[in-house]
C-alpha cells in the first residue's frame, strides 16, 4: 500500500531543511547547496560547445572539494576515496580496446559479410545489421560503432542503388538497446555497475531476456512499417555487387585482424566468467597493446593518446562534486522506509531518471542517483527491480530526443555529409520518439513483472 503519512513527512522535512534552515543531523545545507551549484555548473559547461568543460570540471571539482574540506574538517584522501578508480580503469581500458578493434578493420568486415550472407536479401540485410550494431554496442561505444558501421551502410546502399535512410534509422534505434545488454557497454553502465558491484552474470540474469526481447520487437516494427515501404533491390544489381564485394579487400592486415578478433573474443568470455571487471579490462588491453605492437608499431604510450581523456577527467570531477554532496549528507534528503509499494517505487525512478537523462546528460544523472538508489536499496527494497528501473531509465530514456543520444546525432551528422535524402532531423525525431515510448511501455510492463517475481 501507498504510505501518504510518509511521503508527506518526506516532503515536509525536505521543505523545512531548504527554506526554513531546519537541516537534520548530519546535513549542512550550505555545503549542499555549493555542491549543487558546482555541479550544475559543470553540466552547463558540458552543454556548451564553445567551453573548455574539461578544465571548468576540474577547477570546480577542486574548488568545490577545497570549501567542503576546510568547513568540514576533511583532507584530500576523503574525496580521493570517493573517485570510483575500478570504473575509471574500465573506461580507460575499454577505451584502448576499442581502438584496437577500428585499427583491425573488425567492424568493417563484419558489416560487410553480413550483407554477403544475407545474399542481397533487404529484409535479413536489416535484420542483420540492427542485430550486429545491437551486440556491438554493447561491447563497444555506440558512437564508435555508428562511425563505423554506418559509411558502410551508405556505401552498399548506393551501389544497390537504394536509400540508405530507413537501414541508418534501423540501427540507430536498435543500437541503444546494446547499452543494456552488459555492464560495460557505456560509461554510465560501468559507473552504475562498480557501485553496486554487478557483474556481466548479473547483466545476464536480469537484462537478457528482456533485451533481445525488446530488440526483436523493435526489428519487427521497423521492417513493418518502414522497410516494406522501401523500394525492392534490382535482382541485377544484388547479384553483381555480391559478386564485386571482397571482404578480404576489407581487411588491410589479415593476421592482425585474426590474432586481435580471437583476443577482443576471449576478453568478452573472460567478462562473463570473472567477478572482477575492472582487472579483466586491464589486463586484457595491456595483452592486447603487446600482441599489436608487432603489427602496428605503436606502444602504449601512442594508443593513450587515443583515449578520450576529456571524459575521464570529466568523470573524476564529476565524482569529487558527488562525494561533497555526501560528506554534506545528500543522502540524508531522501532517507525514506518501505512504505512505498515497490511497483510505483520503481515507475517514479523510470520516469524521473528517464526525464533527467533526456534533459541533463547519462552520465551526471547516474552519480547524481546511485546515492539515492542506495538509500532505498537500504530501505529493505529488493535490489533487483529498482536496479532494473535506474539502468533502464538512464539508457533508454534520454532516446526522446536526438541531441538525447550520442549515437544519434553522429548518424544524423554521417547521413547529413554523405547526402542521405530520407533521414533527417524531423525523420528521426518523430520515429526515435515514438520507439522510445515502446521501450519505455515495455520496459514498465516488465518491471512489474520483475517485482512480482523477485517478491515471491
Amino acid at each position: 500500500m501507498i504510505n501518504l503519512e510518509q511521503i508527506i513527512a518526506s516532503l515536509e522535512e525536505f521543505y523545512r531543511a531548504v527554506f526554513l534552515g531546519e537541516t537534520p543531523p548530519q546535513l549542512n545545507l550550505p555545503i549542499l547547496i555549493m555542491s549543487l551549484c558546482f555541479f550544475a555548473f559543470i553540466i552547463l559547461s558540458y552543454t556548451i560547445e564553445k567551453l573548455d568543460f574539461v578544465a571548468i570540471s576540474l577547477i570546480s571539482a577542486f574548488i568545490c572539494a577545497l570549501i567542503t574540506g576546510i568547513m568540514l574538517q576533511l583532507g584530500i584522501e576523503t574525496f580521493i576515496g570517493h573517485i570510483e578508480f575500478e570504473a575509471i580503469l574500465i573506461i580507460l581500458s575499454m577505451s584502448i580496446i576499442t581502438k584496437i578493434a577500428e585499427d583491425s578493420n573488425i567492424l568493417e568486415y563484419l558489416a560487410v559479410k553480413l550483407f554477403k550472407i544475407s545474399g542481397g536479401n533487404q529484409y535479413r540485410f536489416f535484420y542483420f545489421v540492427c542485430i550486429i550494431t545491437t551486440l556491438l554496442a554493447a561491447i563497444i561505444t555506440d558512437v564508435v560503432v555508428v562511425l563505423i558501421i554506418a559509411p558502410v551502410v551508405i556505401r552498399l546502399c548506393h551501389f544497390l542503388k537504394i536509400r540508405s535512410g530507413t537501414y541508418l534509422m534501423g540501427m540507430t534505434i536498435c543500437i541503444n538497446i546494446g547499452s543494456i545488454i552488459t555492464p560495460f557497454s557505456s560509461g554510465e553502465n560501468i559507473i552504475i555497475s562498480t557501485a553496486f558491484n554487478l557483474d556481466t552474470l548479473y547483466f545476464i540474469e536480469n537484462f537478457w531476456i528482456f533485451s533481445f526481447a525488446l530488440l526483436f520487437l523493435t526489428i519487427y516494427l521497423l521492417d513493418r512499417f518502414y522497410l516494406r515501404k522501401e523500394p525492392k533491390i534490382e535482382a541485377q544489381q544484388k547479384k553483381l555487387i555480391i559478386e564485386l564485394i571482397d571482404t578480404d579487400t576489407v581487411v588491410k592486415n589479415k593476421k592482425m585482424f585474426i590474432i586481435n578478433s580471437i583476443g577482443i573474443i576471449i576478453t568478452i568470455v573472460l567478462f562473463a566468467l570473472l567477478p572482477l571487471l575492472y582487472i579483466t579490462a586491464i589486463v586484457s588491453a595491456m595483452i592486447l597493446v603487446l600482441i599489436n605492437r608487432g603489427f602496428t608499431k605503436k606502444s602504449t604510450t601512442d594508443l593513450l593518446k587515443d583515449v578520450e581523456w576529456e571524459v575521464i577527467f570529466f568523470f573524476i570531477s564529476l565524482y569529487i562534486v558527488v562525494g561533497c554532496l555526501l560528506e554534506a549528507g545528500f543522502q540524508q534528503l531522501f532517507a525514506i522506509e518501505a512504505g512505498l509499494h515497490p511497483i510505483l517505487l520503481g515507475l517514479i525512478i523510470v520516469f524521473i531518471v528517464s526525464a533527467l537523462s533526456g534533459a541533463v546528460a547519462n552520465t551526471p544523472t547516474a552519480l547524481i542517483f546511485i546515492p539515492i538508489v542506495q538509500s532505498i536499496i537500504n530501505a529493505g527494497y529488493i535490489p533487483a527491480p529498482i536496479l532494473f528501473a535506474f539502468i533502464i531509465g538512464i539508457n533508454l530514456g534520454g532516446n526522446f530526443l536526438p541531441q538525447g543520444a550520442a549515437c544519434d546525432l553522429m548518424t544524423l551528422k554521417i547521413a547529413r555529409d554523405s547526402g542521405v535524402e530520407n533521414l533527417n532531423y524531423k525523420r528521426l525525431l518523430k520515429n526515435g520518439s515514438l520507439f522510445a515510448f515502446i521501450h519505455l511501455g515495455v520496459s514498465i510492463l516488465y518491471l512489474i513483472f520483475l517485482t512480482i517475481i523477485k517478491s515471491l
